[in-house]
């Protein structure tokens, strides 16, 4: 069984965090004096203070399970418990101080002991993770596990387990449905379910991870029926790769577990935080950019009768409509006859000479900071298209309406990485879903920086134009969606030979029974034929009898 509290080290965790409380109030002890001197009192009232900390300090935390194993949660959740732990802590001491003596402590001071108290808890926490983690490199303070399932959803908590060797968990071996077969990644692979008790109990393990696929759901009932009568730590593994949409997150409604198939990281403080960025940036560019903008209004107005600007209705977050506004690169009403249509590229006769300039450098899109500074867009996102489009390719390719969990933006991770215009509209839907999987400040100001540099570094750069497959280097963007794809694309392949090859069958049977038929026709002929000679001959014979006769 799991051992969840090893005592040396939840020892060495308590008494860390002690001194951590302890260290934040001898700190903002120290610094009251010059930060609120009007604050300052008694050495028994603070020292009460820190008292009650201290106390109030360990059932909070254990409360909050920071005195459990840590072994598959990263140090960014560890560090948020810890903070809203010390909050909590330091509120409760605060009140209980508040509510027994009449010389209360000033609520500056107080508020000096957080920073200090978070901080150096978070160092020392650091410092044991990355011990524990040097440990468990070497092979020590391991946990072994079986992993029941040995499909792709299997082997990818094998393959995690082993990546990520600082979370101490050591896959043992595989369970399988259909019993004992030959080893798999290594490790042998047992079975079948039904003797999972003997199994356990001939080869035990600490942890358990159900990873069974999503067809084996009534199985699953009975595995963890089996399961219940152990000691071993239970981990079910959902099998979410058959619904791969964009990131995975788990929600609890009231006591109901929820799986969301579609968060990004664009939700909440993320969200207001792009937008204060977009806001900032935005009204900026607009400010340094307005001398170059007026020359290029000016080129448009000389190159020909129609309005400087060309609006065009888009659609952007949650297939809102808004109207975009560019520099007119075509000629006067270029779309009358065509409609709605991508343009040509280089080829394309509506384009103007001063157009198609600045469409080699995008200048034609410097106005859409406006629509960044009114919220219409954001700086970085998938790219608008117009409604009609989207409907259509919404119908044909896979997953397209995704992209319109996020804002539109004025450029993208799909096109930095060269795809834009006629290009593969697949592979830029996995591009700006790889973008809403894995948002970032970084990752926006790594995109924007792409967007400005005149040349790309070799992994961006795409291939030969017109050729969806011409990468440089093919980039590891949902390579689960690809391999699906080419399972999928080799078992329409096999459903094809095989119909092709029962065809053949059928119409090898059909001349067989064809041959007979025409070899039975010629046989039934041949008697027919028999059969009017000889009746023919006998009439002939009879004809001069009749005469001879009369």
């Amino acid at each position: 069984m799991l051992k969840r509290h090893n005592q040396l080290m939840l020892g060495m965790l308590r008494a860390g965090d002690l001194l951590a409380c302890a260290v934040g109030f001898q700190l903002a002890w120290w610094l009251a004096p010059y930060v609120h001197p009007e604050g300052a009192f008694s050495r028994n009232v603070w020292a009460m203070c820190g008292l009650t900390s201290l106390v109030m300090m360990l059932p909070v935390f254990g409360r909050m399970g920071l005195y459990t194993p840590q072994r598959t949660k990263g140090f960014f959740r560890e560090l948020t418990m810890l903070s809203k732990g010390v909050f909590l802590a330091w509120c409760l001491s605060y009140v209980t101080v508040s509510l027994l003596i009449a010389d209360r402590p000033s609520r500056v001071v107080m508020g000096l002991v957080l920073p200090g108290w978070v901080i150096v808890g978070g160092v020392l926490r650091v410092v044991g993770r990355s011990a524990l983690h040097g440990m468990r490199r070497r092979g020590w303070n391991m946990r072994h596990a079986a992993v029941i399932g040995t499909g792709r959803l299997g082997q990818r908590v094998y393959h995690t387990l082993r990546r990520n060797k600082w979370m101490g968990i050591e896959p043992a071996y595989f369970v399988h449905a259909g019993g004992n077969e030959d080893r798999l990644l290594k490790r042998p692979v047992l079975g079948p379910y039904d003797e999972l008790e003997r199994i356990l109990a001939e080869r035990p393990v600490d942890i358990v991870f159900v990873a069974m696929r999503a067809h084996e759901h009534m199985e699953m009932g009975r595995v963890l029926e089996r399961l219940s009568q152990t000691r071993v730590d239970i981990r079910v593994v959902p099998d979410m790769l058959s619904y791969n949409l964009l990131r995975h997150e788990m929600e609890q409604m009231d006591s109901l577990p929820v799986v969301s198939l579609t968060g990004t990281p664009l939700e909440g403080w993320n969200a207001l935080i792009k937008r204060a960025a977009d806001v900032v940036a935005s009204g900026l560019a607009l400010v340094v950019l307005a001398p170059a903008m007026l020359g290029l209004a000016m080129l448009v107005r000389r190159s020909g009768p129609g309005p400087v600007y060309y609006r065009q209705v888009r659609t952007s977050l949650g297939g809102k409509p808004f109207t975009i506004i560019k520099f007119r690169t075509m000629v006067e009403g270029a779309e009358k006859e065509t409609g709605a249509i991508w343009s040509r590229g280089e080829r394309d006769s509506r384009v103007t000479s001063i157009g198609r300039w600045m469409r080699r450098w995008n200048l034609d899109e410097l106005p859409q900071f406006w629509n960044v500074f009114k919220g219409d867009m954001s700086l970085v996102g998938p790219r608008p298209e117009r409604p009609m489009l989207v409907e259509r390719f919404g119908r044909k390719i896979p997953r397209y309406m995704l992209r319109q969990h996020a804002q539109a933006g004025l450029t993208g991770w799909a096109q930095v990485n060269g795809l834009r215009g006629r290009t593969s509209l697949r592979k830029r839907v996995q591009y700006d879903l790889f973008y809403l999987c894995n948002w970032s400040l970084g990752f926006d100001l790594k995109i924007l920086i792409l967007t400005v540099l005149p040349w790309k570094p070799k992994r961006y750069v795409r291939g030969v134009e017109g050729d969806d497959e011409a990468w440089s280097e093919e980039p590891p963007i949902l390579p689960s969606e690809e391999r699906e794809e080419r399972e999928r694309s080799a078992g329409r392949l096999e459903g094809m030979v095989a119909q092709a090859a029962a065809e053949v069958v059928a119409v090898e049977e059909a001349a067989g029974r064809l041959a007979v038929a025409r070899a039975a026709a010629v046989a039934n002929g041949e008697v027919a034929v028999r059969g009017a000679e000889v009746s023919v001959a006998g009439a002939r014979k009879k004809v001069p009898e009749a005469v001879g006769g009369r």
